[in-house]
């Protein structure tokens, strides 16, 4: 299965196809972990030293078997059949962008998800997703 990151939307379809195929790997690979550590220890109430690197790797590891768990009880997402739009991509800071996403089902349903992505050598990941 081949994936893609060289644009901002390949990186989110290549994630959403690795849920569609239940592929563990690819989906650990598509995100950007650090980058979404750092965002949520900014976010936190409590002062986090984001220049810790063993919080920051700590925070990562917690994150990704958070990922694994929460697949594991929910099950993967599918994305077949989905229509996609995407607005412009925005700069948010240093190598952090964040685009809406609207996905139609084919049962007419509609959501729109904000993501946001770093860019690191002309790589694509995906952050977070709100």
């Amino acid at each position: 299965m081949e994936y893609n990151y060289k644009t901002p939307e390949e990186a989110i379809i290549s994630l959403e196809l690795a849920y569609t195929n239940q592929d563990l790997e690819a989906i650990i690979s598509s995100k950007d972990f650090v980058a979404e550590s750092l965002i949520l220890l900014e976010r936190a109430t409590y002062d986090y030293d984001t220049s810790d690197s063993s919080i920051v790797e700590e925070t990562v590891e917690l994150l990704k078997l958070s990922l694994i768990q929460h697949l594991q009880e929910n099950g993967f997402p599918n994305f077949e059949n989905i229509k996609r739009k995407f607005t412009e991509i925005q700069h948010l800071k240093d190598n952090i962008y964040h685009l809406e996403e609207t996905l139609r089902y084919p049962d007419n349903t509609s959501f729109k998800n904000k993501v946001y992505l770093s860019n690191t050598e002309g790589l694509w990941k995906i952050v977070m997703i709100e």
